[in-house]
């Protein structure tokens, strides 16, 4: 999408658009955003991988893990009630330490040491997700059965597995919506770009749209695979859909940082 054609359509004119029109129209502009903004770019990269990875990793472990959990350990019950209970509590924490670090980053007077401070949020962020994807990965019933599988108590720690999982990813997704959505104000709707800036807030949707849809994708056609195709847990395909995803979800998070530390910091400091 060049520069003209975002500049051609007024803010002053809207254009009433059907709903296939409306979204054709916010995926140009994602794109455009994506092509034009070198933070959202890396960002957008890193958040598309990982939802790949997680999606698939999560596909094949949670309906084999929980199958295991109530047929051999009959624990699944305690798994499900205790994530439904402990959810609202990092949902609380997070919240509260996220808030206060964004209003600290709102008291910043230069554009560079905001964005420098986001970004070392989301280094935290990567190291919480990469954590999670590991915590899953070991609750995946081959895996677990050859690391925990002789242990006195073995449905016991699966359900501390799991639940450290939803701790480390969950308080990892609650700060990067926080983190996030703060870098997006400061690159996307302050854009100079006016056609980017006027449409902040139909960009994140699309944006939004996009890893949903495929997250639920990529999520339900891997536990077909693994569970309604007959392929066994252990099959090497799974083995390696498993193995391919963890080491896809661990570093992906970090894509933004690291572009930080090579290129944007440079050329945030030379913009100022």
């Amino acid at each position: 999408m060049s520069d003209t054609n975002c500049e051609a359509c007024p803010s002053t004119t809207p254009i009433r658009r059907g709903l296939s029109g409306d979204l054709w129209h916010k995926l140009q502009l994602w794109w455009y955003a994506v092509s034009f903004i070198p933070f959202y770019r890396y960002g957008e990269l890193g958040n598309l991988l990982f939802n790949i990875a997680k999606s698939i990793l999560e596909g094949a472990v949670l309906y084999a893990m929980f199958s295991m959990a109530e047929t051999e350990y009959k624990v699944a019950a305690i798994m499900g009630v205790l994530t439904k209970y402990i959810y609202p509590a990092i949902v609380v924490l997070s919240n509260a330490r996220i808030s206060s670090f964004i209003d600290h980053i709102e008291t910043l007077t230069r554009p560079f040491l905001q964005v420098r401070s986001l970004v070392r949020g989301l280094v935290l962020v990567a190291v919480g997700e990469a954590i999670g994807a590991l915590l899953l990965m070991l609750c995946y019933p081959p895996v677990f059965e050859w690391c925990f599988g002789g242990l006195n108590h073995a449905g016991y720690l699966l359900i501390v597995l799991y639940l450290l999982h939803h701790v480390c990813s969950g308080s990892a997704q609650i700060f990067e919506g926080r983190l996030w959505f703060k870098l997006l104000e400061i690159k996307v709707r302050h854009c100079p770009r006016r056609q980017l800036a006027q449409n902040f807030w139909g960009i994140n949707a699309m944006s939004q749209n996009i890893h949903l849809v495929l997250s639920v994708l990529l999520l339900w056609g891997t536990t077909a695979v693994s569970s309604l195709a007959g392929v066994g847990l252990d099959a090497p395909l799974m083995l390696v859909l498993v193995g391919c995803a963890v080491m896809l979800a661990i570093p992906s998070k970090f894509t933004l940082p690291l572009a930080w530390r090579l290129k944007l910091r440079k050329q945030e400091l030379d913009a100022e």
